[in-house]
Protein backbone atom coordinates (compact mmCIF):
# COMPACT_ATOMS: atom_id res chain seq x y z
CA UNK A 1 0.00 0.00 0.00
CA UNK A 2 0.99 3.67 0.03
CA UNK A 3 1.66 5.40 3.19
CA UNK A 4 -1.02 7.78 2.13
CA UNK A 5 -3.88 4.81 1.45
CA UNK A 6 -2.72 2.88 5.04
CA UNK A 7 -2.78 6.38 7.10
CA UNK A 8 -6.41 6.26 5.71
CA UNK A 9 -7.99 2.76 7.03
CA UNK A 10 -10.83 2.86 9.14
CA UNK A 11 -10.46 1.14 12.44
CA UNK A 12 -12.58 -1.33 10.81
CA UNK A 13 -10.75 -2.24 8.18
CA UNK A 14 -8.78 -5.20 9.73
CA UNK A 15 -11.27 -7.14 11.93
CA UNK A 16 -10.09 -10.19 13.96
CA UNK A 17 -10.01 -13.13 11.14
CA UNK A 18 -10.01 -11.05 8.08
CA UNK A 19 -7.07 -11.80 5.37
CA UNK A 20 -7.50 -9.24 2.99
CA UNK A 21 -7.60 -4.63 3.40
CA UNK A 22 -10.25 -3.32 1.23
CA UNK A 23 -8.30 -0.41 0.17
CA UNK A 24 -9.23 3.13 -1.69
CA UNK A 25 -6.12 4.11 -3.38
CA UNK A 26 -5.70 7.02 -6.22
CA UNK A 27 -8.86 8.11 -8.26
CA UNK A 28 -10.90 6.73 -5.12
CA UNK A 29 -10.67 3.35 -6.83
CA UNK A 30 -10.91 0.24 -3.98
CA UNK A 31 -8.46 -2.60 -4.32
CA UNK A 32 -8.14 -6.04 -2.31
CA UNK A 33 -4.99 -6.45 -0.45
CA UNK A 34 -4.09 -9.85 0.86
CA UNK A 35 -2.48 -9.51 4.36
CA UNK A 36 0.60 -11.92 5.34
CA UNK A 37 -0.03 -13.25 8.73
CA UNK A 38 2.60 -11.46 10.45
CA UNK A 39 0.72 -8.37 8.78
CA UNK A 40 -2.16 -9.60 10.54
CA UNK A 41 -0.23 -10.31 14.03
CA UNK A 42 1.17 -6.71 13.51
CA UNK A 43 -2.06 -5.11 12.99
CA UNK A 44 -3.67 -7.08 16.09
CA UNK A 45 -0.76 -5.59 18.40
CA UNK A 46 -0.87 -2.43 17.42
CA UNK A 47 -4.94 -2.39 18.00
CA UNK A 48 -4.22 -3.69 21.60
CA UNK A 49 -2.00 -1.34 21.97
CA UNK A 50 -3.82 1.89 20.53
CA UNK A 51 -6.69 0.62 23.22
CA UNK A 52 -4.76 0.70 25.76
CA UNK A 53 -3.42 3.51 25.45
CA UNK A 54 -6.77 5.04 24.69
CA UNK A 55 -8.17 3.66 27.59
CA UNK A 56 -10.81 1.85 25.15
CA UNK A 57 -11.93 4.75 23.48
CA UNK A 58 -13.14 4.20 19.99
CA UNK A 59 -11.13 5.67 17.00
CA UNK A 60 -12.19 6.08 13.22
CA UNK A 61 -9.15 5.31 12.00
CA UNK A 62 -7.08 1.78 12.31
CA UNK A 63 -3.90 3.79 12.65
CA UNK A 64 -4.97 6.61 14.88
CA UNK A 65 -2.60 9.50 16.39
CA UNK A 66 -1.47 8.86 19.64
CA UNK A 67 -2.30 12.12 21.06
CA UNK A 68 -5.68 12.22 19.93
CA UNK A 69 -7.46 9.11 18.55
CA UNK A 70 -10.01 11.05 16.86
CA UNK A 71 -7.01 11.60 14.15
CA UNK A 72 -4.86 9.41 12.03
CA UNK A 73 -1.85 9.15 12.24
CA UNK A 74 0.59 11.12 10.54
CA UNK A 75 3.01 10.46 7.84
CA UNK A 76 5.35 12.06 9.95
CA UNK A 77 4.55 9.90 12.84
CA UNK A 78 4.68 6.87 10.76
CA UNK A 79 8.14 7.35 9.33
CA UNK A 80 9.26 8.09 12.96
CA UNK A 81 7.74 4.62 13.52
CA UNK A 82 9.20 2.90 10.43
CA UNK A 83 12.66 4.55 11.35
CA UNK A 84 12.53 3.02 14.77
CA UNK A 85 11.51 -0.60 13.47
CA UNK A 86 15.04 -0.24 11.19
CA UNK A 87 17.15 0.83 13.98
CA UNK A 88 15.67 -2.06 16.31
CA UNK A 89 15.90 -4.29 13.16
CA UNK A 90 19.76 -3.82 12.98
CA UNK A 91 19.75 -2.24 9.86
CA UNK A 92 23.02 -0.68 8.36
CA UNK A 93 21.60 2.28 6.78
CA UNK A 94 18.55 2.62 8.41
CA UNK A 95 17.80 6.35 7.11
CA UNK A 96 17.37 5.30 3.60
CA UNK A 97 14.71 3.32 4.81
CA UNK A 98 11.06 5.26 4.03
CA UNK A 99 7.54 3.80 2.61
CA UNK A 100 8.05 4.08 -0.51
CA UNK A 101 11.27 2.23 -0.28
CA UNK A 102 9.52 -0.47 1.58
CA UNK A 103 6.77 -0.24 -1.21
CA UNK A 104 9.44 -0.28 -4.46
CA UNK A 105 11.42 -3.09 -2.05
CA UNK A 106 8.22 -5.48 -2.36
CA UNK A 107 7.48 -4.47 -5.84
CA UNK A 108 11.27 -6.09 -6.76
CA UNK A 109 10.48 -8.76 -4.45
CA UNK A 110 7.39 -9.93 -5.77
CA UNK A 111 8.43 -9.40 -9.44
CA UNK A 112 11.74 -11.12 -8.73
CA UNK A 113 10.40 -14.39 -7.13
CA UNK A 114 8.05 -14.19 -10.55
CA UNK A 115 4.77 -12.46 -9.73
CA UNK A 116 3.43 -11.89 -13.24
CA UNK A 117 3.96 -7.65 -13.85
CA UNK A 118 -0.71 -7.71 -14.06
CA UNK A 119 -0.46 -9.17 -10.72
CA UNK A 120 1.77 -6.73 -9.25
CA UNK A 121 -0.16 -3.92 -11.10
CA UNK A 122 -3.14 -5.09 -9.35
CA UNK A 123 -1.23 -5.41 -6.09
CA UNK A 124 0.24 -2.17 -6.04
CA UNK A 125 -2.73 -0.24 -7.58
CA UNK A 126 -0.80 1.58 -10.55
CA UNK A 127 -3.33 2.43 -13.25
CA UNK A 128 -1.47 1.31 -16.03
CA UNK A 129 0.94 -1.46 -16.68
CA UNK A 130 3.88 1.18 -18.15
CA UNK A 131 3.88 2.36 -14.10
CA UNK A 132 4.85 -0.65 -13.00
CA UNK A 133 7.38 -1.64 -15.90
CA UNK A 134 9.23 1.39 -14.71
CA UNK A 135 8.47 0.91 -11.21
CA UNK A 136 10.20 -2.82 -11.44
CA UNK A 137 13.73 -3.21 -12.29
CA UNK A 138 14.27 -6.40 -14.18
CA UNK A 139 16.95 -8.54 -12.52
CA UNK A 140 19.31 -9.19 -16.10
CA UNK A 141 20.72 -12.47 -14.44
CA UNK A 142 17.23 -13.71 -14.11
CA UNK A 143 16.54 -13.07 -17.63
CA UNK A 144 19.32 -14.20 -18.61
CA UNK A 145 18.32 -17.88 -16.98
CA UNK A 146 15.29 -17.38 -18.45
CA UNK A 147 16.12 -17.34 -21.80
CA UNK A 148 18.69 -19.76 -21.46
CA UNK A 149 16.39 -22.42 -19.50
CA UNK A 150 12.89 -21.59 -21.56
CA UNK A 151 14.17 -20.67 -24.88
CA UNK A 152 12.97 -23.02 -27.66
CA UNK A 153 16.47 -23.45 -28.79
CA UNK A 154 18.43 -24.42 -25.78
CA UNK A 155 21.39 -26.07 -26.94
CA UNK A 156 20.92 -28.36 -23.88
CA UNK A 157 17.15 -29.48 -24.18
CA UNK A 158 18.00 -30.11 -28.26
CA UNK A 159 19.32 -34.12 -28.48
CA UNK A 160 21.09 -33.88 -31.54
CA UNK A 161 22.98 -30.25 -32.47
CA UNK A 162 21.01 -28.01 -34.86
CA UNK A 163 23.01 -27.08 -37.99
CA UNK A 164 22.82 -24.09 -39.84
CA UNK A 165 22.06 -25.12 -44.13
Amino acid sequence: MRISEALSLPSDAAPPGTRMLLVRGKGDKQRLVPLHDRAIEAIAHWQKLARAYSGGAPSPWLFHSVRNGAKALTRQAALLEIKEATIAAGLASPERVSPHVLRHAFATHMHSGGTDLRVLQELLGHAGIETTQIYTHLDTSRLHNMVRDLHPLNENEREEPMTVA
